[in-house]
C-alpha cells in the first residue's frame, strides 16, 4: 500500500459520489460497441452459419434511445436469437425492450426522469 494514502483518504475516495465522479471521468479502455465505428445508440451483431453448403450471414442492428438520448450499452444477439447486453453480462433476454427495461431498473441514476 502506498504510505502516502491514509485510511481516511481511502474512505473518502470510496464514497459513492466521489467514486462515481472519478469513474465517470475515465475514458473507456475499449469500445463496447465492437470497435466498428458505431456511434452512440447503435449496436450491431453479426451471426454466421453454414447450412447445406451455403453461408448465412445475419447482421442485426439496434438504434436505441431512452427519452430521446442514445443508449450506449451495446446489445448483441447470439446464434439462438437471445439478446445480451454489456451492462448486464450475466443476463439473457428474448426482447430488446425487456433488455432496456432491465437496464433502467438496474441503473436508474443513468436514466433520470424529466431531463
Amino acid at each position: 500500500m502506498d504510505p502516502t494514502i491514509t485510511p481516511a483518504d481511502l474512505t473518502t475516495a470510496a464514497e459513492p459520489e466521489t467514486l462515481g465522479r472519478y469513474l465517470a471521468s475515465i475514458k473507456p479502455a475499449h469500445d463496447h460497441m465492437g470497435g466498428m465505428g458505431h456511434h452512440a445508440g447503435h449496436s450491431s451483431s453479426v451471426r454466421t452459419a453454414e447450412f447445406e453448403g451455403r453461408q448465412i450471414k445475419i447482421v442485426t442492428t439496434y438504434e436505441v434511445t431512452v427519452d430521446g438520448k442514445p443508449l450506449t450499452a451495446g446489445l448483441d444477439v447470439d446464434d439462438d436469437g437471445m439478446l445480451s447486453c454489456h451492462g448486464l453480462p450475466a443476463y439473457q433476454f428474448t426482447s430488446a425492450l425487456d433488455t432496456v427495461r432491465e437496464l433502467i431498473r438496474k441503473f436508474p441514476r443513468h436514466f433520470p426522469k424529466g431531463q
